[in-house]
């Protein structure tokens, strides 16, 4: 995966995180990527979104492992709407 700009460098980063954290490779990362940076490429912005993606993630880990592999992928929307919300805060 090839990150053209800071914002989506930082991105990269924590979806590297998550997938560490929890030991699965998300299989739809450049589609994550593209929905959050087209709402902020705010460094802060991207790691509030990251942070409550990480909560998703750990609250819906056994649905997104319930086909047995390692390999998940996470709704577009879910992450969508994070990032809406994220960019709504005061």
């Amino acid at each position: 995966m090839h990150a053209t700009s800071e914002a989506e460098a930082e991105a990269v980063a924590m979806l590297r995180i998550i997938e560490s954290a929890y030991g699965i490779e998300i299989a739809n990362k450049r589609e994550i990527i593209n929905a959050i940076t087209e709402i902020t490429e705010d460094r802060q912005a991207i790691l509030t979104v990251f942070t409550a993606l990480n909560t998703w993630v750990a609250m819906n880990l056994g649905s997104l492992l319930a086909r047995g592999r390692d390999t998940v992928e996470i709704p577009a929307e879910v992450v969508s709407k994070i990032a809406e919300k994220v960019i709504q805060m005061p």
